[in-house]
């Protein structure tokens, strides 16, 4: 990484080497403080940024090849917080980060600090954000452009407890089965044991497997994990998930979250899927087993959204009402007064 990696505060699953940082997690973020006038990102890999300076967003960047990306500030001289917010996703993909600076007169100051807060997000699309600023009949190529993960569930609810967050979620992947059984050596709970997945299938499909990439679960240990999947086990052009294997993966993730995170809390999230509505009686299954056993350390909740987004993804106001729906029992799971 840069010189200046002592004033960084990441975000999200990275994975840092000597030259550069690099990621592929919708809304993976950097943080820092600082003074000046412009701000530099030297970045490589397709993606779309949203750039804050004290919480107020000043600019959207969008990068591809190798550049350096620079951003006006207000200009004022005073110290502002700073935060770069990848709000699209990359799946197959990732980008590099390799240095991040201000102008010649700007001047970074000591770093942000990490909340006592910490929640993880575990999903598909919905938590994504996927197409959130799309309407529902936009062309197939606006999800790059309409793909806000600072608009997600996830984030709001995340940035309105001002915790340290993870939001690992794939679009179109499923716990067991995939949309339309699409690259099905890849479902989530894959997908889920590395750190950059989105650049992990590149390394191993060549046959040159990259254990760099392996996460390690003791860098992060989230109080709450809120997982929604299922929508893409159940939905699509069948056959659909087998609801057995599916109990079973997801009772088994349970378990390897618990093992990994003593004392965590679960958020079970479902919703109404088409043709046949299976994903909510299938995850209620899956918690009613789980109390049955006398586990404490779960609620379940099925959720209503307005899927008038791009490809029928939950609207702006859809994912905003979803945030406030989650908050009260995230906050109760945490033990997190509101605030």
């Amino acid at each position: 990484m840069s010189g200046f990696s002592d004033n960084l505060l990441f975000s999200g699953r990275w994975d840092h080497g000597k030259e550069y940082s690099r990621t592929s997690a919708p809304a993976a973020m950097v943080q820092f403080n600082a003074q000046a006038k412009e701000l530099q990102f030297e970045i490589s890999g397709e993606a779309r940024f949203r750039m804050d300076e004290d919480g107020k967003q000043i600019a959207i960047i969008s990068t591809d090849a190798r550049d350096v990306y620079k951003v006006k500030t207000t200009g004022t001289a005073s110290p502002h917080l700073y935060r770069l917010i990848k709000i699209s996703e990359s799946n197959p993909g990732g980008i590099f980060l390799y240095k991040v600076a201000t102008d010649k007169s700007g001047k970074f100051l000591a770093p942000p600090k990490h909340n006592n807060r910490r929640i993880e997000f575990i999903g598909d699309s919905y938590t994504v954000g996927y197409g959130v600023e799309g309407q529902l009949g936009d062309p197939d190529s606006f999800v790059f452009k309409t793909t806000n993960t600072s608009k997600g569930y996830a984030f709001l609810l995340a940035d309105g407890f001002r915790a340290d967050f993870q939001i690992n979620a794939f679009s179109g992947r499923g716990l067991v089965r995939n949309y339309d059984n699409i690259v099905p050596e890849w479902p989530v709970t894959r997908l889920y044991e590395y750190t950059v997945p989105g650049l992990a299938p590149e390394d191993l499909d060549k046959g040159v497997p990259d254990e760099s990439l392996r996460y390690d679960f003791g860098s992060f240990h989230p109080q709450v994990i809120v997982i929604f999947v299922g929508i893409n086990d159940f939905q699509g052009n069948p056959p659909y998930a087998d609801k057995d294997e599916y109990k079973k993966a997801y009772v088994a993730l349970l378990e390897k979250l618990r093992k990994a995170h003593p004392g965590v809390k679960f958020l079970l999230v479902s919703t109404k899927v088409w043709p046949n509505d299976d994903m909510t009686p299938t995850v209620k299954a899956v918690y009613d087993s789980q109390k049955a056993l006398g586990k404490k350390d779960l609620e379940f909740v099925e959720v209503h959204t307005e899927n008038t987004a791009l490809h029928g993804h939950p609207s702006e106001h859809s994912q905003a009402d979803l945030a406030r729906t989650l908050r009260s029992i995230v906050a109760r799971l945490g033990g997190w007064l509101s605030r």
